[in-house]
Order: C-alpha cells, then structure tokens, then sequence
C-alpha cells in the first residue's frame, strides 16, 4: 500500500521572543501530531512577543488540536 506524504512549508517565528524580525521556514507533514487528521489551511497572521508583531503563517486544525510554534519548532528541529 503506497500513501501519499502531504507536506507544507509555512513560515512561523524562530523563537518565542522573536523581537519582530526572527521567523523561519519549516516543512512539515500536514498532519496532526495529536491524532493523525489532516492540519487546516494556511493563512497569514501576526505573532506578538510581548513587545514586537511578526508576519507569520497559522492554520487551525479541523480536528480542533492545536499546534503551538513551540511545538511546531520541535517538530522542525530547531531547539529552543
């Protein structure tokens, strides 16, 4: 049985104190790491650190589980 790997390549910040100017972009495999469903469409949102804004990508899961960037970032293998 062949299955297809879905994967996206969405920007999120690098850190979580991102200072307004640190994102990265990471490819994942657009699935819930919860449950397996599929993870939600991506848009173009603002993540606030507490003093700075940065464009970023978001998405919300169909499955309501959410990815937190911490996690996302583990998942992408960047340490923080």
């Amino acid at each position: 049985m062949i299955v297809d790997i879905i994967t996206k390549t969405v920007r999120i910040p690098a850190s979580e104190h991102h200072a307004g100017f640190h994102s990265v972009d990471v490819t994942l495999i657009w699935e819930c790491p919860t449950c397996g469903g599929p993870r939600g469409e991506v848009f173009d949102t603002l993540s606030y650190d507490g003093s700075r804004r940065l464009n970023v990508h978001g998405w919300k899961n169909p499955c309501g589980h959410i990815d937190y960037y911490r996690a996302v970032r583990r998942e992408a293998g960047i340490g923080q």
